[in-house]
């Protein structure tokens, strides 16, 4: 009964599926989902933020949500029932993209440290259970190039939730549009990923979907950006894939590899904009001045400063995984930040956060991830061109998503689950290469 569904859904005949094929269609639709807001829907206006008492939140943040907990337990226990049927292919992956399980590893060690031990131990086998449910999901999908038709499916139906909440009036005090994403920023973001999978899937699905509903479906999730008013997500989608299109470019006419070349154009930025503030004796918010209204990203330089500061005392492993902010009491922010720091949950900069965590040390093995995936992206540049470019462009937008937001390591925040499908799904199509090239003829 349910077979014509899925044979939809995934744009195949899945009668000739196996159980783990069919379990990992189920496991990587649910947790897209949740990561999308389409299990947790805020269907009715939220209240104003600015209003929450200090203790409320605290309690709030530090406290577990059960729905949480119950949803990666039944992911975790149908990940390891994949897992038993077929332990090979898993071992195979999580080999491949080795520094991802050296990174797991490094982030339930910490809890050793953490400044609360019992929520970071909590969040970290939360951690744990994400990993393995993600590499679970893209080990055993019949076809990795279904993963992105389900990314499109699931926002599909977010765009659908979206709507109805235009009628119950999901706008924040400044008029900005949230949706069912709870702020402005969130909902940006989320139609930034939708009109990048729109737009992948009308390329690569070509005979399989209706392209004048996916017309209508990239429109619609380009209206939601622009009443989100979410300057990075709209600048994102216009610097993004222009900028990975001439780095590809560049490296395929002088054969250098992606990665290697987009570090080195981000070091000759870098340094360029050292010497232009020597030069000019200019602070850094003065050189912002030249090109934006806002150097200061909205209060974010004042947060900014705060987490530097707290990194110094622990800038080698961190203060724990999970163990910063949202630990009640003992939450660095609210122990010795001022105004509305107290009530923040995220540094508004990923890689700060990663700093203030895991360390140098956690920022140096998150590093080597994106090294192996820029390794595997080389192997498969080739042979899958289009894969190659849309693996590039979502990893581009979630780096550079984090230099104003923070998603990195983030249970399962949408930005991350993008950026850890990436990763795996890299390893994945490698693996698969390698499997064809040693098949007999």
């Amino acid at each position: 009964m349910l077979t014509p569904w899925l044979n939809w859904f995934v744009a195949d005949n899945t009668s000739q599926y196996t159980t783990n094929n069919r379990l990992a269609v189920v496991i990587l639709t649910l947790i897209c989902a949740l990561s999308f807001d389409v299990l947790t829907p805020q269907i009715a206006a939220v209240g104003n933020f600015s209003e929450m008492e200090l203790a409320a939140h605290t309690s709030g943040t530090s406290s577990g949500n059960a729905f949480n907990q119950v949803f990666w337990i039944s992911m975790m226990l149908l990940a390891i029932w994949s897992i038993l049927r077929s332990p090979w292919r898993f071992k195979q992956l999580m080999l491949t993209q080795w520094p991802l399980a050296l990174l797991t590893i490094m982030v339930l060690v910490s809890t050793l440290w953490a400044l609360n031990s019992s929520i970071s131990l909590r969040r970290a086998i939360l951690f744990l259970f994400i990993i393995t449910s993600v590499c679970s999901g893209v080990c055993y999908i019949r076809n990795p190039n279904q993963l992105l038709l389900i990314l499109y499916r699931v926002c599909a139906i977010a765009m659908m939730l979206n709507l109805l909440t235009l009628l119950s009036g999901n706008f924040d005090i400044d008029g900005y549009f949230y949706g069912i994403h709870r702020s402005k920023n969130s909902l940006g973001a989320m139609a930034l990923l939708a009109i990048c999978f729109g737009a992948s899937v009308r390329l690569l699905f070509q005979q399989q979907i209706n392209r004048n509903y996916n017309s209508a479906y990239i429109l619609l999730w380009l209206t939601m950006l622009i009443l989100s008013v979410s300057k990075t997500s709209i600048a994102l989608l216009i610097v993004v894939p222009s900028l990975v299109f001439v780095i590809n470019l560049l490296a395929r006419q002088y054969k250098f590899n992606f990665g290697v070349l987009l570090l080195a154009t981000t070091l000759v930025i870098t340094m360029l904009t050292q010497i232009t503030l020597g030069w000019q004796n200019w602070h850094i918010k003065e050189f912002l001045g030249q090109f934006m209204t806002d150097p200061g990203f909205t209060g974010r330089d004042y947060v900014w400063a705060f987490l530097l500061e707290q990194i110094d005392k622990h800038w080698l492993l961190g203060h724990g995984y999970g163990s910063f902010w949202g630990i009640g009491a003992q939450s660095p922010n609210v122990l010795y930040g001022k105004s509305y720091l107290q009530l923040l949950n995220q540094g508004h900069n990923g890689y700060l956060d990663l700093l203030a965590i895991l360390g140098v040390t956690g920022l140096t093995v998150y590093l080597l991830v994106l090294a192996q995936f820029s390794i595997l992206s080389g192997k498969i540049r080739e042979q899958h061109p289009q894969i190659f470019f849309l693996l590039w462009i979502l990893v581009v937008l979630t780096l550079m998503h984090n230099i104003t937001e923070s998603s990195i390591m983030r249970g399962s925040h949408g930005m991350w689950i993008i950026q850890l499908l990436a990763f795996v799904g890299v390893a994945r199509v490698v693996i698969d290469q390698r499997i064809m090239r040693c098949a007999p003829e």
